[in-house]
């Protein structure tokens, strides 16, 4: 889960350059949570990630990651979210892999 939280924040403070971009990291044992909101002109994008990790029965773990991803311009408007879940036995081999796409 560290890594995977580290990287997300890695990822997040090297892109939050830009001079209207405001970004608000949450972090827990096991919960992340990184919210980022960028302006350019009338174009808004924000970009919301979740992610969790919990204790498999028998060992191993379980983590989820929920990223939504918004564009709203004066024309239209757009949304995606995309939920991957990825298991993980006691010796960290990955044992089933799930990624589901929402438009």
């Amino acid at each position: 889960m560290k890594a995977i939280s580290s990287a997300l924040a890695a990822l997040v403070l090297a892109s939050a350059a830009r001079g209207d971009e405001k970004v608000e990291v949450k972090k827990d044992k096991n919960d992340v949570s990184i919210d980022k909101e960028r302006t350019d002109g009338k174009t808004t994008h924000k970009t919301k990630v979740r992610s969790k990790a919990r204790a498999r029965a028998g060992g191993g773990t379980v983590s989820k990651t929920e990223t939504t991803v918004e564009h709203k311009r004066p024309s239209a408007a757009a949304k995606t979210t995309t939920t991957e879940t990825k298991e993980k036995d006691a010796k960290g081999d990955v044992v089933r892999e799930e990624k589901k796409v929402d438009k």
